[in-house]
């Protein structure tokens, strides 16, 4: 499912990133894992963690030696990626990020995000390229890279919420969903009134819920609540509907998850067919 922002986009040349980023969203993750968990799907899901290096107890020498003895280790090769990156050490930063073969294989895939790198190294102190980087790797799912380059554009401007909206859902596709909580409030922090931000944090809230058998009420009710806020504010939010039929379904509440999965499909632009079949076969189920 598309989100409904208007596309902002970076000018082409990289020395010029002073202009507004596109808004990339991940609020797609948000449906998908709902679908995900409803297949029971979670240990799948939650296999994506990656466990973090705390680099404050070890010296960059420490972990170079590390990822030198261990190269099939993954977490190791981007701990010390993300440190020559926060490092401004950049030619190194990318070399290092090879090593990983996914990454290679997306950088092989399209200029993107080469081309991302690029801005990033030439305007290094602009939130704008870590972003537009941090989104690159976003979309080809190398998430602990994408963790890092919104990181670092936070760090250069901590009321900047897309990237703690885009952070935020990086970390729900890992199954982090106690810190995406965080980033999505410290963007409602900046902007309130944000729908779609409201729509990831109840995603959130309910991935939480469904951990649990059998599902954590006081959880799904504080999803219910962000998606009932976020259509409030903008009542053109297909996936909101999705979401809370879902959430109706698993309560057996029949009438009002038909209604909602009705909503949707009347909304629906079929830009995600995932959801638009999942919702036909919730209806066809709830109807009998």
């Amino acid at each position: 499912m598309t989100n409904e922002f208007e596309d902002k986009h970076v000018q082409s040349d990289p020395e010029d990133v002073s202009s507004q980023p596109s808004r990339w969203l991940l609020i797609v993750l948000g449906l998908a894992g709902l679908i995900l968990i409803l297949a029971l799907a979670w240990p799948a899901l939650s296999n994506q963690i990656t466990p973090k290096l705390d680099l404050t107890d070890a010296s960059l020498a420490e972990l170079e030696n590390a990822a030198a003895a261990d190269p099939e280790n993954e977490t190791l090769q981007y701990e010390l990626a993300g440190a020559y990156y926060q490092a401004g050490r950049f030619e190194e930063a990318w070399a290092q990020f090879r090593v990983v073969e996914a990454y290679r294989s997306a950088v092989d895939t399209g200029t993107e995000i080469a081309q991302a790198e690029q801005a990033v190294q030439i305007a290094p102190s602009s939130k704008e390229a870590h972003f537009e980087l941090g989104t690159a790797w976003a979309r080809a799912q190398l998430l602990a890279p994408a963790e890092i380059a919104y990181q670092q554009a936070i760090a250069l401007d901590g009321d900047y919420v897309d990237a703690h909206t885009n952070l935020g859902a990086v970390y729900y596709q890992m199954g982090r969903l106690s810190e995406a909580l965080s980033e999505y409030d410290a963007a409602l922090g900046v902007s309130a009134d944000d729908a779609d931000v409201l729509y990831n944090k109840g995603a959130a809230y309910v991935q939480q819920a469904l951990q649990f058998v059998p599902p954590d009420e006081s959880l799904l009710n504080q999803g219910v609540n962000e998606f009932q806020r976020a259509l409030e504010i903008n009542p053109n939010l297909p996936q909101a509907h999705f979401s809370l039929g879902v959430v109706y379904a698993t309560r057996d509440q029949k009438q009002e998850a038909i209604s909602e999965f009705q909503r949707f499909l009347e909304m629906d632009d079929g830009s995600d067919p995932e959801a638009t079949s999942a919702a036909r076969i919730y209806l066809t189920e709830l109807e009998k």
